[in-house]
């Protein structure tokens, strides 16, 4: 029984670590097989000089198609730490594209019995979860964590 697969939406941010450690503590608990750590990067954003400036000083690479390998390797290093001694339940990926798309996507793909994420409580102008919290809530198939 359980969920199977648990899909983590991660951006490095506090609440995604938090995200990752619900999921892990899932798998340990007997609710889940594995975990699929996704980073997604949209590219509609990465020419934007706020979000590169944000992007640099929170240490997350800005990715395309084409260095797809590179991406994954900073998320490997992203998430070193947090993973040690899981390693085995864990798979890695990235994806391009709008991140409420590409998460929902991901999730229908794999296929996931549930989607852990973070919500950055970004305050009521953004709604109570966050834009793409609330946009993955609405768009999934499988339910959805959000923790804060």
């Amino acid at each position: 029984m359980g969920y199977g697969t648990i899909l983590v939406a991660y951006d490095g941010s506090s609440p995604s670590n938090r995200a990752l450690a619900n999921a892990l503590d899932l798998v340990n608990h007997g609710l889940g097989q594995r975990v699929v750590v996704l980073s997604v990067t949209d590219p509609a954003k990465m020419g934007d000089p706020a979000f590169a400036a944000a992007a640099r000083a929170a240490g997350v690479l800005l990715s395309t198609e084409e260095n797809e390998q590179a991406a994954l390797e900073a998320l490997k290093e992203q998430v070193a730490g947090r993973i040690e001694g899981n390693e085995d339940v864990i798979d890695l990926r990235v994806a391009f594209g709008k991140p409420q798309e590409a998460i929902a996507n991901a999730a229908a793909k794999e296929p996931c019995g549930l989607i852990v994420m973070g919500s950055r409580g970004l305050g009521a102008i953004k709604g109570m979860l966050g834009s793409v919290s609330t946009a993955v809530l609405h768009a999934s198939y499988v339910p959805v964590l959000i923790t804060k």
